[in-house]
C-alpha cells in the first residue's frame, strides 16, 4: 500500500480526480438522452456512466484497499465518515461492474425491463451522499470547487460544470492510423474566470 496522501495532495486530488468522477457522472447522464439507444455513442456514454457510478460508490462507501483513495481519507477523523450503503447501492455497484464488462456470466442479456438504468434516481442517491461528504469533510483536504459544485441546486449543476470544468486530455496520446488522434487522459481542469 502506498503511503497516505498529505492534506495538500488530497486537496489537489479532490480538485482533479474527485471532480472528474462527479462531473463526468452528471455529464454522461445528461448526454444519454441526446443519442439514439443502441448507437455506439449511447452505449459508450452508458458504459461511462456506469464506470463513474461504480467509482463513486467505491469512493464513498468502500474501505481502504491498496492505493485507492476513499472518502474517509478526506476527514481529520476518518471513522467520522461511515454512511450506510443501502441494498440498492450494493445492487447498483454490482450491476455497474457487470454491465461494463461484457465478459461475465452475470451480465444481463437482451433488453428486459430490469436492464433499464434509472439515471435520475441514481443521480439523486449519489448527489445526497456527495453533498453530505462535501459538507462534513475537512476544509484542508477537499477543494473548495468540489464544495461549490455540490452546493449548487440540482437544476444548476450542469450549468456550473459548463462554466467551471473542462476535461482536458494530457496523460497520454493514442495514435491509431485510421482514426484521428485522441488523448486518453481523464484530467479535469477547473476554469478560473476573472470578473
Amino acid at each position: 500500500m502506498a503511503s497516505p496522501l498529505t492534506d495538500p495532495q488530497l486537496l489537489q486530488y479532490s480538485e482533479e480526480h474527485l471532480m472528474h468522477e462527479l462531473t463526468m457522472l452528471w455529464e454522461t447522464a445528461d448526454a444519454l438522452p441526446q443519442h439514439k439507444e443502441g448507437s455506439v455513442v449511447y452505449t459508450a456514454l452508458l458504459e461511462s456512466f456506469a464506470t463513474h457510478l461504480r467509482n463513486l460508490i467505491e469512493f464513498f462507501f468502500f474501505g481502504e484497499n491498496g492505493d485507492y483513495v476513499r472518502a474517509k481519507h478526506f476527514f481529520d477523523n476518518p471513522p467520522a465518515w461511515s454512511p450506510s450503503r443501502s441494498p440498492d447501492m450494493n445492487k447498483l455497484h454490482g450491476r455497474a461492474s457487470n454491465e461494463v464488462s461484457h465478459l461475465t456470466s452475470r451480465r444481463i442479456s437482451g433488453n428486459p425491463p430490469e436492464k433499464v438504468w434509472a439515471v435520475a434516481q441514481i443521480l439523486g442517491e449519489i448527489e445526497a451522499v456527495a453533498r453530505d461528504f462535501a459538507a462534513r469533510a475537512s476544509d484542508k483536504k477537499v477543494h473548495a470547487k468540489v464544495r461549490e459544485f455540490l452546493k449548487q441546486p440540482s437544476n444548476k449543476m450542469l450549468l456550473w460544470i459548463g462554466d467551471n470544468v473542462t476535461h482536458s486530455n494530457v496523460a497520454s496520446n493514442a495514435i491509431v492510423s485510421t482514426f484521428p488522434s485522441v488523448n486518453a487522459s481523464t484530467h479535469t481542469q477547473i476554469i478560473l474566470k476573472t470578473p
